[in-house]
């Protein structure tokens, strides 16, 4: 098993930002920053220790809860099972239809304000929104649903979020000169995902596109379709009054991460996943990700209609999420295609064990709107 200590302390907080996915930054241009190693993540807790955060993420949703605004969403895994029969092209395109599309376009509601550096809160029928989003990309790649939002989690983000869009900047660590800066929002920002320049649902895709020269190795991904998670919680500002939008999405469910991995369709995670996927959710970067595995000298093959499609493979960085491969075709993707391409998946050399072992998996993008 992989050495958590190490693991903990090198969780991933690398930024993206707005990169062509249809959103519109507002009032000031949203530039790309570097910043410093990313902010250690705490032990794993000692057991019977858990803190508020934890014990609040296991309150199930009342009736009498639905109108508390920070209180856990819970939502219902797909009907048949926890993920999706991909090997489908008629499920996987009623999925895409009906829950993906059912996400998009949903108001925020935002009761904040900026100038008064209030977070305020977004509707529970867009954090809904925001979840099921979370849950389309899990079922597809074969994962558990996120059973919801923690409060606490939520609060926090939200906070973090506020300090993103009223900065014009992303950081883990702000600094306590910035302008709404708060206690809550440091700690929001130091366990989040981040994103200046769109919010809600599509900053979920966005995080799993993972756009960006410092994104190669797609930390945000991993950390969404990371299987122990169980609760997340979101930030979401909305473009207003000159200020960018953004997102905050506490992905470090510290009460759950550290538990035994639980099952998945496929023994490894791969993006876009084995079978049939919509054009529209795959990137241009590939992943493949096994828990614990030797991924180092791991290669890629990928063909179709029996003829080889290059790619250039990214180096292997471990310490987000499980371990993964990362690469990118050469050549673009028709979008939307002509018609449905399959292309036949090969990985050589993934060690497990301490033993060798291949993977092949057949990926066909198509456009599910034919």
């Amino acid at each position: 098993m992989r050495n958590k200590e190490t693991f903990g302390r090198c969780l991933f907080f690398s930024l993206i930002f707005l990169l062509g996915l249809g959103s519109t930054t507002v009032g000031f241009a949203v530039k790309e920053t570097l910043t410093g190693p990313p902010p250690a993540f705490p032990e794993k807790p000692d057991a019977g220790l858990l803190g508020t955060e934890e014990l609040t993420a296991h309150i199930s949703l009342t009736s009498e809860a639905v109108s508390s605004a920070y209180l856990p969403i819970i939502v219902s895994p797909p009907a048949v099972s926890l993920w999706i029969d991909t090997q489908s092209r008629t499920a996987v395109q009623q999925y895409y239809l009906t829950e993906y599309l059912a996400s998009e376009g949903v108001a925020a509601g935002w009761t904040g304000n900026h100038g008064n550096c209030q977070p305020g809160t977004t509707t529970l029928v867009f954090r809904e929104a925001v979840l099921r989003r979370i849950n389309y990309f899990r079922a597809m790649a074969g994962i558990a649903p996120v059973t919801g939002f923690n409060e606490t989690y939520n609060s926090k983000a939200q906070a973090a979020a506020l300090m993103m869009s009223v900065n014009g900047s992303l950081s883990h660590s702000p600094p306590t000169s910035w302008l709404c800066y708060t206690d809550d929002g440091h700690s929001g920002a130091g366990s989040s995902n981040l994103y200046l320049g769109i919010y809600g649902p599509s900053a979920i895709s966005g995080y799993i596109r993972d756009p960006g020269a410092s994104n190669y190795f797609v930390g945000h991904r991993r950390w969404i379709l990371y299987p122990q998670t169980q609760y997340m919680g979101t930030g979401d500002i909305p473009p207003e009054g000159g200020y960018a939008a953004a997102n905050a999405l506490w992905v470090f469910d510290t009460a759950n991460m550290w538990e035994p991995r639980p099952p998945t369709r496929e023994a490894y995670i791969a993006w876009p996943p084995p079978g049939y996927v919509p054009y529209q959710v795959v990137f241009p970067r590939w992943s493949f990700a096994y828990d614990d595995a030797d991924l180092s000298n791991a290669t890629v093959t990928i063909t179709r209609d029996g003829q080889p499609i290059g790619i250039t493979l990214s180096p292997v960085v471990n310490g987000y999420g499980e371990n993964t491969l990362v690469w990118e075709l050469d050549a673009a993707i028709p979008q939307p295609p002509g018609n449905d391409m399959a292309f036949n998946v090969t990985i050589r050399n993934v060690s497990i064990n301490g033993s060798l072992q291949e993977f092949s998996y057949e990926v066909t993008v198509f456009d599910p709107n034919t």
